[in-house]
């Protein structure tokens, strides 16, 4: 049962003889990953035409790192070309949700791809960031009705891995009512 927040990120919530503090952002992080991950399960990303399309300016190894990874770039969502020396045209771009990457996102896809990730690592990496986004933020949870907190730890209990926003961070610190009697030197 939500009681409080903590420094408008934090969700306090009481769950029987513990106290969890939630991290509101990457719980929501969490469950908009997942969300994201079920949609595109084996479907290839939902892609946005670039009208015109977009030229990015690479390094000579992003460059050699785009022509290395040509098909998984585009099993990614980003439909490219080279341009004439270390440039690119973007034609289509990943849009998941009606987000649509930018430069940015690709060389973020490339940095994947040329560290070695599978393409289906550097997918879950994509949604990852997707999801990052949209997510509530600090001063968007101590906004939430009771009723709202109650919805994400629905979610968040729906979640395959709740315990870890999609980048590895927890989303919820238990402490147990024993540490707070031995802090304040009770017997329970």
């Amino acid at each position: 049962e939500p009681i409080g927040t903590f420094r408008d990120l934090y969700l306090l919530v009481e769950a029987g003889d513990e106290l969890l503090v939630i991290d509101g952002h990457a719980a929501h992080e969490r469950v908009n990953y997942e969300r994201l991950a079920r949609a595109f399960d084996g479907d290839p990303v939902p892609t946005a035409s670039l009208d015109p399309p977009a030229t990015v300016s690479l390094s000579a190894d992003e460059a050699a790192a785009a022509a290395a990874h040509a098909d998984a770039l585009d099993a990614l969502g980003f439909e490219t070309e080279p341009f004439g020396g270390d440039t690119v045209r973007l034609h289509s771009v990943p849009a998941p949700f009606g987000r649509t990457l930018d430069g940015d996102g690709f060389r973020e896809a490339l940095a994947a791809l040329d560290t070695g990730e599978r393409p289906r690592d550097a997918r879950e990496a994509l949604l990852a960031d997707l999801a990052c986004h949209p997510s509530l933020k600090r001063g968007d949870i101590g906004a939430l009705t009771p009723d709202a907190q109650r919805a994400l730890l629905t979610r968040l209990g729906e979640c395959d891995r709740p315990y870890a926003c999609p980048h590895g961070r927890p989303t919820v610190l238990a402490v147990g009512e024993a540490a707070f009697a031995a802090a304040f030197g009770r017997d329970r």
